[in-house]
């Protein structure tokens, strides 16, 4: 564990998130007149005075706080004393202090490597994830609700005793990928790439049948293996719909509901996203999956604001008339009416070179 400068420098910096003595009061003292020699003497003894409170305030933080900001960060150098007070039966952080610790972990993270299992690089800005599907996905309101309530919901239970399993259905271009990479970069800080993250694609993981028997051993292992380095784990089945019976059924152990454990064990939670879907399968019909959360079509003012997005993610200036002549580019059905566009919002991105100015 750290040494004495060490843990001094760490409870310095726990200081600065204290409130500042002004919130406090000053015991009802009258404040002298400003610009007065006295209003600056007293200012000073006022700084010094909020000083000695923040470095008595952090000096007097729980043993509790302690053990568990530095369990948090440095689990390979957590000792037995140091868990055990961390995990005291009958003590619990309440809900804005575990919000305080996993803000403090989550920065001391970005500077080092903390752990070697990826779990303190966990986020779950749930801030973050409410604004990014309420200002980048366009036309799914319903999905837009569904996906925030369930994510919070399973997150925040404080023992689940089921993965949380949600089945994304639509169209092609529609989102289903752009929301399940949203839900990895507000609940990791590495997003795709965090060590708690894996996305499977049925045809380029497991193109062959004849190797169905295989692949299930290789699926359930990568399973249980990233559950076992983290605490919470994302598993994204791209194109679920072409997934081989077999693989299904190697994946209902890991979405049925599990027998409470050890109270004071860590609660794991895992959270698996099917995009495209799929049929009948056992896994729908002994009712393992969530919620079937629906991707609706996308109507020519959703492409507009698809094309104004893409123009701002490069960077680029735009014109109304520019967003409405690449909407147009889209394929609309039915063929009369053109109500929809057949293909979303996708390769939106790639048509903008047909509108830029050349040179």
């Amino acid at each position: 564990m750290l040494g004495g400068t060490e843990r001094l420098l760490w409870l310095l910096l726990l200081s600065l998130l204290l409130p500042s003595p002004s919130a406090w009061g000053h015991g009802g003292q009258a404040r002298p007149r400003e610009g007065t020699e006295e209003a600056g003497s007293a200012g000073a003894w006022l700084a010094f005075q909020g000083l000695r409170e923040r470095l008595r305030a952090a000096g007097a933080l729980s043993r509790h706080y302690w053990a568990r900001f530095s369990c948090r960060v440095w689990p390979q150098d957590c000792g037995e004393d140091e868990e055990a007070s961390a995990r005291s039966p009958g003590w619990s952080l309440t809900l804005l202090g575990q919000q305080y610790l996993d803000i403090l972990s989550t920065w001391s993270c970005s500077f080092w490597d903390c752990c070697d299992r990826g779990d303190c690089r966990i986020i779950n800005n749930f801030t973050g994830l409410e604004a990014d599907l309420r200002v980048r996905l366009h036309g799914q309101h319903l999905a837009r609700e569904l996906v925030l309530t369930a994510v919070r919901g399973c997150l925040e239970m404080p023992r689940p005793d089921k993965a949380l399993a949600l089945s994304f259905h639509g169209w092609s271009g529609t989102g289903k990928n752009f929301v399940a990479r949203m839900l990895a970069e507000n609940l990791y800080q590495d997003g795709l790439r965090s060590n708690c993250v894996k996305m499977f694609i049925s045809t380029l993981h497991f193109p062959h049948l004849k190797n169905v028997d295989l692949y299930e051993e290789e699926l359930t292992d990568q399973i249980r293996k990233m559950q076992e380095r983290c605490r919470q784990t994302l598993f994204i089945l791209d194109e679920a719909e072409k997934l081989h019976p077999g693989l299904l059924e190697a994946l209902r152990p890991h979405l049925e509901r599990q027998a409470p454990s050890n109270h004071r064990a860590e609660s794991k939670r895992t959270i698996f996203l099917f995009l495209s879907g799929f049929g009948h399968s056992r896994l729908v019909k002994e009712k393992l999956i969530d919620l079937f959360i629906p991707f609706l079509p996308l109507e020519f003012r959703h492409v507009r604001l698809c094309a104004r997005d893409a123009f701002l993610s490069q960077d680029l200036l735009y014109t109304e008339e520019a967003l409405d002549e690449i909407a147009r580019m889209m394929v609309y059905i039915p063929k009369e009416e053109q109500l929809f566009s057949s293909q979303g919002c996708k390769s939106i991105s790639q048509r903008i070179s047909y509108v830029l100015p050349e040179g």
